[in-house]
């Protein structure tokens, strides 16, 4: 399967936003075979100005063991969907597959989003802290660009 291409920015900006809710309880995961690891830690000190990885284990963060047969990293977003939605979450958000959730928990599969949000200040995990979601946003967007 094809990546799919990075978000413009005014997608970004809205799906980042929307993310970064309270009640989204936004969770970010990633799996990729150890031969990608490497590459990917690199690329996610960069995007996150060195936030510490978490440790190796089933979930946020697995690493396939050499000679598994994966391709390449996923990188998914899950979260609770709430109001007002921008349309973009809709065209992004997996339906009718399943993947351990809680109820009502929606699950986006992109890893070149999931790479944008954490230059958003988004972490790999569960511990999305607003904050620091907003400082890195008030550098990523100019100010008034974006509502």
């Amino acid at each position: 399967m094809a990546r799919r291409p990075k978000l413009e920015d005014g997608d970004l900006y809205a799906i980042a936003m929307y993310l970064a809710r309270e009640d989204a309880g936004t969770e970010i995961h990633a799996e990729l075979p150890k031969g990608h690891q490497e590459k990917f830690e690199q690329e996610y000190a960069e995007a996150t100005n060195d936030f510490a990885i978490p440790a190796q284990s089933r979930h946020p963060y697995y690493i396939w063991p050499a000679g598994t047969n994966k391709q390449g990293r996923e990188l998914r977003v899950y979260f609770m969907p709430g109001s007002p939605q921008p349309p973009i979450v809709d065209t992004l958000t997996d339906r009718g597959k399943r993947w351990p959730a809680r109820a009502g928990q929606r699950r986006i599969n992109h890893s070149n989003l999931v790479m944008q949000l954490f230059e958003c200040g988004f972490v790999l995990g569960s511990d999305q802290n607003r904050d620091r979601i907003m400082e890195f946003m008030s550098k990523r967007f100019p100010a008034g660009k974006y509502p």
